[in-house]
């Protein structure tokens, strides 16, 4: 089935330049989608690094531990992209 658009309320299929476009377009995006998730996972694991977490880091062998797991994480994450 022809890939269709909305053209002044009617159903119209794509142009072949159209539907060229938009296949590479969609496969633009699935091939991001891997660097799009290591991304947003880098996001999570960096806002975890509050303030209150560093202060932490520096008063408690704990708190070190913690930081240099989840820099090690976000490391692994980097590779990703």
């Amino acid at each position: 089935m022809a890939l269709m658009k909305l053209l002044n309320g009617s159903e119209v299929p794509l142009t072949a330049d159209e539907e060229a476009r938009y296949k590479a377009e969609a496969a633009q995006i699935l091939a991001d989608a891997p660097k799009v998730a290591a991304q947003a996972e880098i996001n999570r694991l960096e806002a975890l690094e509050t303030p209150r977490r560093l202060a932490e880091a520096v008063l408690s062998d704990e708190g070190k531990a913690w930081l240099t797991a989840n820099r090690d994480k976000i490391a692994t994450e980097r590779g990703k992209l």
